[in-house]
């Protein structure tokens, strides 16, 4: 019973050592975050901090990584390639106060590239089904392009506040690679 207890007493901990770091970076960015603001917003004291992590960047790296394989298990469970983009979405806004924080200027400029890198297999492999000649080093740049532009996309509707359904981004997306796609499948560069 108490190891139940404990375990309770740890997940809370952890999760209010999270919360607050997250708090703090809708202020300012990780660099400018001590592990004394974060201890002062979760109301614990530093051995509490630091018998769970070693410093605010690896707290930072280890809510990035559980947001990126929470990511990655519903692209890989997405029973629908084509429906990618969408479960996406859904997924940042269902999480959005985790994704405004993360995605934003105060977070890893990288990780929503990483998270979208998640489909590059699944992509790559869409297209070498659609068409004739197919190049790979020229597809592996197609999806660069792509990926690029959906990350854009992404972070413009982040940062004004998931204002639209995740069916309308998604769909934007979608049809914007695709009418590209079209024009450029046609052509044998």
């Amino acid at each position: 019973m108490s190891d139940k207890k404990t375990d309770h007493r740890v997940r809370y901990t952890k999760m209010v050592i999270k919360e607050s770091l997250l708090k703090l970076l809708t202020e300012r960015s990780i660099n400018k975050v001590t592990v004394t603001d974060i201890c002062r917003e979760a109301g614990i004291n530093r051995n509490t901090f630091y018998t769970h992590y070693a410093n605010q960047f690896e707290l930072l790296s280890m809510i990035e990584n559980d947001l990126y394989e929470e990511i990655k298990q519903v692209v890989i469970s997405s029973s629908n390639p084509q429906n990618l983009s969408y479960e996406l979405c859904k997924y940042i806004k269902a999480n959005k106060t985790i994704c405004e924080v993360l995605f934003s200027e105060h977070g890893d400029k990288e990780l929503l590239e990483r998270i979208l890198y998640i489909s590059h297999d699944i992509t790559i492999e869409k297209w070498r089904q659609q068409v004739k000649y197919f190049d790979q080093p020229l597809f592996e740049s197609w999806y660069t392009f792509t990926a690029h532009g959906s990350i854009a996309i992404i972070k413009k509707w982040v940062n004004s506040g998931l204002k639209e359904s995740p069916s309308k981004v998604a769909a934007f997306i979608d049809k914007a690679t695709e009418s590209v796609s079209k024009a450029f499948y046609s052509e044998e560069l």
